[in-house]
């Protein structure tokens, strides 16, 4: 048995249809409609108004049920205003609750309705030009505890990094790094973050090949006499040189050296298409440098997810897996050949009819798109790739390479046109299969007040920061309570646990705005209040020594008849959560129990209850920490002792 909660349904069920025998119904279906009941009325309740109106009064026939059955857990069954209303035995329900805790331990939560099979999460695959920001953030820890859940749920689970090292951003990383290679690699040895470097760096290389093309316009602008619109770009090129000097204000030599060496190059947007080409079709020298940047900003993009605890399975480069394979030409062959009617010629580029795909085929609900669907460009009139024509070949390459249920990617609500693309197109190739089984995953962006942030203008707030910030705030309140060499490592935690639970408590398809106020709230519904909570579980039971033997009072109180209620809903919360990939619920679950043990805990003693009380107490306070620590480590969460 692993689902208390799962116990008292099945008593349900039994009630029901041993009342269906007494008025020939089947009241199966009535299960699905299950609801909390008013705390007057007990724990759960049964609408059973059309039964009540179709035979009036149902107490003789509940009766006859009732006496039909041996009941170990249900208690108090009534119908009320045409609710069949249930509570549990308190004895019984805590006995069952607390020792089925006590025997699966870490392990109490997942269920035999947890969905299991194999599992791909691809998440987080910020490009690798600049700092992992707030946003990829959301990302990671999404990506990360949806990983953590199914893992706990019993299913077999890889995580995949994909590493954008084609289009149109890394070039810019390459150029600069060509060009002011030793100051780069300087600062790095000096200690500096390597992303933290290249952002300086992309920012300023994009930013001159931007001043660059919009100088050459504005000349020819003005040599036209077009002054009004002369004067529109000069304004945004003033932007771009803005973008400069804050470049300049963190590193003027790295930021000198960079404009040195880019001065030597008429058109460094024209350059960087060049490179992105070169690159894409295996030009030695332009994958040398441009792996050796890359590599570099991934050494500190590990760092800084290894900081929230987040690890992968798999980096997979763009080139390799959807470009050195020929991978791109084979999705190009593959749809001509299967799809011919759905692939066309726009003024020399290559076009995939996905909306007419989705309108012909009526696959809106069959794979879960958009009711809009544009076209979509797989070729360049140059005849390089898109981003979607390597993201269908990536996709080629999972299938060919691993046996999988399912492939969640975790991606920005901003693409779910081209992951619908992708779907469609994927079907009409003849890989229907695949097709049906990729998940977008989609999530709304962060919002910073008062911030508009900008990866090419080098405004962001990046991840590091958010943490270190987070981290300063929290030792500025404990720094007296540790020692020196405990109190950073505590607050590095403590500021991980509120960041994750930051990211993780507001559905992925709202907006979340973040905010200081509520991220570190120690009252409730933040990262510190649980791992608070935790920490005074866990004391309380370090101070007992050990837990003692479960006795079950006759007297329980109505606040520790809540808790074990809760305690029993747990795996329950755990399945819903994993079938429906909502993590929200495990949040919004452990604020409310976090709530309500600390409500009792101050309420109640426990090291000093009465004989009896004392012992129960230790094993319910016992159940509070297993099930908090289970859901701490699906969230990923730090555990502390102190805090």
């Amino acid at each position: 048995m692993l689902n208390p909660y799962g116990e008292v349904i099945r008593e349900v069920r039994g009630l029901l249809n041993a009342l269906g025998r007494e008025l020939g119904e089947d009241l199966g279906n009535y299960v699905s409609s299950i609801m909390r009941a008013p705390p007057q009325y007990g724990y759960i309740a049964v609408p059973l108004h059309g039964l009540v109106k179709k035979y009036g009064d149902l107490s003789n026939a509940l009766n006859r049920a009732l006496n039909s059955l041996s009941l170990n857990l249900l208690d108090r069954v009534v119908i009320v205003n045409g609710y069949l209303n249930i509570d549990v035995k308190p004895g019984n329900y805590a006995q069952l609750v607390l020792n089925t805790i006590t025997r699966l331990g870490d392990k109490y939560g997942a269920t035999e309705e947890c969905p299991r099979g194999v599992y791909i999460i691809e998440h987080t695959s910020a490009n690798p030009a600049k700092p992992m920001h707030i946003g990829h953030g959301r990302n990671a820890v999404l990506g990360d505890s949806l990983a953590r859940l199914l893992r706990f749920c019993g299913a077999s689970v890889r995580t995949h990094f994909y590493v954008n090292d084609c289009g149109d951003q890394v070039p810019y990383v390459g150029i600069g790094y060509y060009v002011a290679k030793d100051v780069i690699l300087r600062r790095i040895n000096e200690g500096r973050k390597p992303d933290e470097v290249f952002g300086i760096v992309y920012t300023v290389t994009y930013s001159v090949g931007e001043v660059k093309r919009l100088t050459k316009q504005i000349e020819r602008l003005s040599s036209e006499g077009k002054y009004e619109e002369a004067n529109k770009l000069i304004s945004e090129r003033d932007e771009w040189l803005s973008s400069i000097r804050n470049a300049s204000d963190k590193d003027k030599e790295l930021t000198d050296a960079l404009l040195m060496g880019l001065s030597k190059y008429d058109d460094v947007a024209l350059m960087a298409k060049q490179w992105a080409r070169a690159y894409e079709e295996g030009d030695e020298f332009v994958r040398r440098v441009i792996r050796e940047a890359v590599d570099l900003i991934l050494g500190g993009f590990r760092e800084t997810l290894n900081r929230l605890g987040i690890t992968f399975d798999s980096w997979d480069f763009e080139s390799e897996v959807a470009v050195d394979n020929k991978g791109t030409y084979r999705v190009i062959n593959e749809l001509i050949r299967n799809a011919q009617n759905y692939v066309e010629r726009s003024d020399g580029a290559l076009v995939f009819r996905a909306d007419r795909v989705a309108e012909d085929l009526g696959l809106w609900d069959e794979l879960n798109i958009p009711r809009y669907i544009p076209r979509a460009t797989l070729l360049r009139s140059d005849g390089t790739s898109l981003y979607l024509t390597r993201d269908i070949a990536y996709a080629l390459w999972y299938w060919d390479n691993f046996k999988f249920d399912k492939l969640i990617r975790v991606i920005g609500s901003e693409q779910a046109h081209p992951q619908a693309q992708l779907r469609l197109a994927l079907y009409v190739m003849g890989y229907r299969e695949l097709a049906k089984k990729i998940i977008h995953y989609s999530y709304e962006m962060v919002n910073l007040a008062g911030m508009k942030m900008s990866g090419r203008k080098g405004v962001y707030v990046s991840l590091d920061e958010l943490i270190d910030e987070a981290k300063s705030r929290i030792l500025s309140i404990i720094k007296d309570r540790f020692p020196p060499n405990e109190a950073g490592p505590v607050a590095e935690a403590v500021a991980v646990g509120a960041i994750r639970y930051s990211f993780l408590s507001v559905s992925p398809n709202k907006p979340l705005t973040f905010s200081w106020d509520r991220v570190l709230d120690l009252r409730q519904n933040s990262g510190p209040f649980i791992q608070y909570t935790y920490v005074r579980a866990n004391s309380i039971i370090e101070k007992a020594g050990q837990v003692p033997s479960l006795v079950v009072p006759s007297d329980i109180k109505p606040e520790e008849k809540e808790l074990i209620l809760m305690l029993g809903e747990f795996p329950s919360i755990i399945t819903k959560a994993a079938q429906e990939l909502r993590i929200e619920y495990i949040t919004e679950y452990v604020n409310k129990l976090s709530l309500l043990f600390n409500s009792y805990y101050e309420k109640y003693p426990v090291l000093n209850a009465p004989q009896g009380q004392r012992e129960f107490r230790l094993n319910l306070v016992s159940a509070v920490r297993t099930v908090l620590g289970n859901a701490m480590d699906i969230m990923g969460i730090p555990r502390l002792r102190r805090m």
